[in-house]
C-alpha cells in the first residue's frame, strides 16, 4: 500500500551492464547520490530504490516500489528534472545497456523504443511487505 494506504505500490525490476573498470567509480557515485536527485525520486512517488551488482557478470540489478498513480506523468518528470539530467551524465560513461541507440538518457534520448535499463518480469513475490514483520 502507499504512505496514504490507498494505493497498491507496484515493484519494478530492471538490468543493465557495467564497465567492470568503473565499478569503484559507480560505487562511490552510488554512497553519496546528489540530494536533489533523490528529492526527485520521492517526489515522483519512488520508494525503496535499490541497486545490487553482479560481479560474476558485471551487471547491475535495480528494484523500486511505485506509490503513484500516473507512473508515466512521474517517470517524465524524473527524465525532465535538470539535476537528474546531470546525475544520469555523471553514470552513464560507467553503465553497458543491454539494447540502446542513439544519444544517452542525458541528451534527451530515447533509445528508439528500448530503455536504458532493461525492464524485467517479475515472476514471483511472497506477498508479505517488510513492514508486516515489525
Amino acid at each position: 500500500m502507499s504512505e496514504a494506504g490507498d494505493t497498491p505500490s507496484k515493484r519494478y525490476g530492471s538490468v543493465i551492464g557495467l564497465k567492470p573498470e568503473k565499478y569503484q567509480e559507480y560505487k562511490a557515485l552510488h554512497a553519496a547520490v546528489w540530494p536533489r536527485v533523490l528529492d526527485r525520486l520521492t517526489k515522483s512517488n519512488i520508494r525503496n530504490y535499490t541497486i545490487y551488482y553482479d560481479s560474476i557478470n558485471h551487471m547491475l540489478f535495480s528494484h523500486l516500489e511505485y506509490i503513484g498513480s500516473d507512473f508515466d506523468k512521474d517517470m517524465a518528470a524524473i527524465a525532465d528534472d535538470p539535476i537528474t539530467k546531470q546525475w544520469w551524465a555523471v553514470c552513464e560513461p560507467c553503465q553497458e545497456p543491454l539494447k540502446w541507440s542513439g544519444p544517452p538518457p542525458s541528451q534527451g534520448g530515447g533509445g528508439q523504443g528500448n530503455t536504458w535499463w532493461t525492464p524485467m518480469e517479475e515472476l514471483f513475490h511472497d506477498n508479505h511487505s517488510a513492514v508486516k514483520f515489525l
